[in-house]
């Protein structure tokens, strides 16, 4: 009796298991993610930029709401609102006005919604949508940070930002550089220089979603282990274009050869943010492993000749736009060699499987 008791216990009623989380778990994943970027602009007291994002916000959930009978009933529309909502408002800078961000957050929301598909079947990120209208209205409230020729020429660019005061250094960077040169770095007879612990823990842009770059960081390691982005186009991405500021970028401005200011590349212009919460927006993005590779490689060869080696205020909107558009087409080849093997290989099986059933 006891044993058919603990049968009966080891019976379950759903017996089949996802392959990748549901998009409600990417969804969660994301917004949770994003809120901390909101709540580290509460602790460093950003509230220029928290009225930005209040502004986004409530623009795209009005898109939303306009239409409420038929999706208001349905909370993921609220989720994928409030994503969206979000990541527009971190990307503006902070000088920019509120109402101007509600009303042109509105009318690239609603277009994409009713117009272009909406949140899975657009074909183009809506955010960077945003952020391109946006800088060509007022290109003069994104930062710009302009480079001397001694320092595009210098060993290390994102150094000399920082002692010229460009780049601000953080009250802690002092202690904590020291505690890392002391108890790591010393280690391998290496030492970093003060301002970098700065950078990857804020970097004190106007735009939001260039400062916390150690938090973004930590983020893509939750999105990747929790398998809510695929690692493909992020990492083949980041490998390309931080080739390129190695090796090629020094040409175009006589720097030093093969000394490419990488860590500048990654650490300005949105870099690491964009590429892991806007390169892959959902309908965006090519769906076969090799559609992936392509679409990363032109992706990281087109931002390093948009990009250079950083400090774009909006460059990266631009470059997600233009692969949304190559994507278009890597997604129509892909459904070429889809729809033939489906036709000869596919088809084929299915009469050899009829034929045997036949026989």
């Amino acid at each position: 009796m006891k044993n058919k008791e603990n049968l009966y216990k080891s019976v379950f009623l759903s017996p089949f298991s996802y392959l990748r989380p549901s998009v409600w778990t990417e969804a969660y994943v994301v917004l949770v993610l994003l809120l901390l970027q909101v709540a580290m602009l509460f602790v460093t007291k950003s509230y220029d930029s928290l009225f930005i994002i209040l502004s986004s916000l409530l623009s795209s959930y009005l898109v939303d709401f306009i239409n409420r009978e038929e999706n208001y009933k349905n909370r993921f529309v609220i989720i994928a609102s409030s994503i969206r909502g979000l990541m527009i408002g971190l990307m503006l800078p902070s000088a920019f006005p509120p109402v101007a961000v509600f009303f042109i957050s509105f009318a690239v929301l609603f277009i994409n919604k009713h117009i272009l598909g909406g949140f899975a079947n657009s074909w183009i990120n809506p955010v960077a949508v945003t952020v391109a209208v946006a800088w060509i209205i007022g290109m003069k409230f994104f930062p710009e940070i302009t480079l001397s020729e001694t320092a595009l020429q210098s060993r290390n660019i994102a150094l000399s930002l920082i002692q010229d005061g460009t780049f601000q250094i953080n009250s802690l960077d002092i202690s904590v550089t020291n505690f890392l040169n002391r108890r790591l770095f010393s280690l391998f007879g290496v030492s970093i220089p003060e301002g970098y612990f700065s950078l990857f823990w804020d970097s004190q842009s106007t735009i939001p979603a260039f400062r916390f770059n150690l938090l973004t960081l930590l983020s893509s390691i939750v999105l990747f282990s929790a398998d809510v982005l695929n690692p493909i186009i992020p990492v083949v991405f980041v490998v390309t274009y931080g080739l390129m500021v190695k090796f090629a970028a020094p040409f175009f401005y006589g720097g030093i050869f093969m000394h490419g200011d990488v860590i500048l590349a990654f650490l300005s212009s949105g870099t690491l943010f964009c590429t892991f919460f806007l390169m892959q927006w959902h309908g965006t993005a090519p769906f076969t492993n090799r559609g992936k590779l392509v679409f990363a490689i032109l992706a990281g060869v087109l931002a390093f000749f948009i990009l250079g080696i950083g400090l774009s205020p909006s460059g990266f909107a631009f470059v997600i736009l233009i692969t949304n558009v190559v994507s278009l087409f890597i997604q129509c080849v892909e459904n070429h060699f889809l729809r033939e093997y489906t036709s000869s290989v596919l088809m084929q099986q299915v009469k050899d499987l009829k034929g045997g059933n036949d026989a």
